[in-house]
């Protein structure tokens, strides 16, 4: 099957700026430029000072291009508004250079709706390419504050023509998309999973050692990452020997409450911010992975610790049950500290029946980017045909 050229419109993207923002979206172009001539375009509005006129990369490997444009914006209300402007401004712009240099691409792939589908859409009507669209905002349901209820005519209307006008629609999880057809339009959704790099995250058998729980995440509140502390806490209570690994706190406020409740050392560590290559060493270290969010879309910490061959411990939220079965995983309620540490303990104390070969092998034969570029392709090809 021909390659064919994909120009990719994204909402979210890592940059220098923000270099966790939209990280999944990365793995998901690199894992469809194995099939496609991926061309990835995101302008990015910068408020911290770092950015003081508009600066461009581009950024090239095997099957992608990254074509990043920043540009210096203020907070005010009337910096927010101009700044809109000057965003779709820069995005058109990228766009008719990518039409001059490259001619006219065969789709066009829309990644967050809100606000990258208002050029999608442009370019469907004005040159006649349509666009597919993946939606990973979890703002579809009623714990998170800013959900789409509460947002609004505007935007609203604005999304329901995105996902209609929209050739297809894709999501990570059925749990999301759900809640767009429930909230938004009754649309058709294919499930394509977060990716994972397998060259990264793969089975490495684990030395001897204390047992190793760890949990990955930015540990904003919704992570309740001061609940696995509390749990963690109730567990080593019994008399249970065992290390807890905290990756990617990204300030002091987590240890602090660690060195209050009185854990040592070797009981709680935290690395704070580390590379992706680092995050794989540390699950293939680890006998266990945390996950005890109060809401979740489709964690991609679960994908790659599975990669990993890494059974899962994880609250029974979201996308994540279907993420996860019993060879791989125990579920727990959110916001049930006692359940949770009862779950660990079950876990430390039956961690053998747990098949981790096999259980790496299932997990990239779903979250590869052989398996998850092919699913795209496969998309691709309909789309445009």
């Amino acid at each position: 099957m021909a390659r064919k050229k994909i120009l990719w419109l994204c909402s979210w993207y890592p940059g220098m700026t923000e270099p966790f923002n939209g990280d999944f979206i990365q793995r998901h172009a690199r894992a469809a430029a194995l099939y496609n001539d991926i061309h990835v375009i995101h302008v990015i509005g910068d408020s911290t000072g770092r950015v003081t006129t508009i600066t461009k990369e581009m950024h090239r490997e095997e099957g992608l291009t990254e074509q990043l444009v920043y540009y210096p914006r203020t907070t005010s209300f009337w910096g927010k508004i101009t700044s809109n402007y000057r965003w779709y401004f820069l995005l058109k712009q990228a766009i008719r250079k990518y039409l001059v240099e490259q001619k006219k691409p065969d789709l066009t792939h829309v990644h967050i709706p809100y606000k990258a589908a208002m050029a999608g859409n442009w370019l469907r009507k004005k040159y006649k390419v349509p666009y597919v669209l993946t939606e990973h905002w979890g703002i579809y349901n009623d714990v998170e504050k800013l959900n789409y209820v509460g947002r609004s005519s505007f935007f609203k209307r604005f999304m329901h023509t995105a996902f209609t006008e929209a050739k297809a629609c894709i999501s990570v999880s059925e749990y999301l998309a759900a809640g767009v057809r429930k909230l938004v339009a009754p649309v058709e959704f294919s499930i394509i999973p977060n990716a994972t790099d397998t060259r990264l995250f793969y089975y490495k058998e684990k030395k001897e050692g204390r047992f190793l729980f760890i949990h990955v995440s930015n540990m904003v509140p919704l992570k309740n990452a001061e609940g696995i502390l509390r749990a963690f806490k109730l567990l080593l209570q019994k008399g249970i020997e065992a290390s807890l690994l905290m990756v990617g706190n990204p300030d002091y406020t987590l240890p602090q409450f660690a060195e209050s409740m009185g854990f040592t050392p070797e009981q709680v560590r935290f690395t704070g911010e580390i590379p992706y290559a680092d995050v794989a060493s540390h699950m293939q270290a680890a006998d266990c992975l945390l996950v005890y969010s109060n809401i979740e879309n489709s964690p991609c910490v679960i994908g790659e610790a599975l990669c990993c061959g890494l059974p899962v411990i994880a609250t029974e939220v979201g996308g994540i049950p279907e993420l996860v079965d019993q060879s791989n995983a125990l579920l727990t309620p959110p916001g049930d500290d006692a359940a949770l540490a009862a779950n660990m303990q079950v876990m430390l104390l039956n961690n053998k029946r747990y098949d981790r070969p096999g259980i790496a092998t299932k997990a990239a034969q779903q979250f590869s980017y052989e398996v998850v570029g092919k699913l795209f392709d496969d998309i691709y090809e309909k789309a445009v045909n």
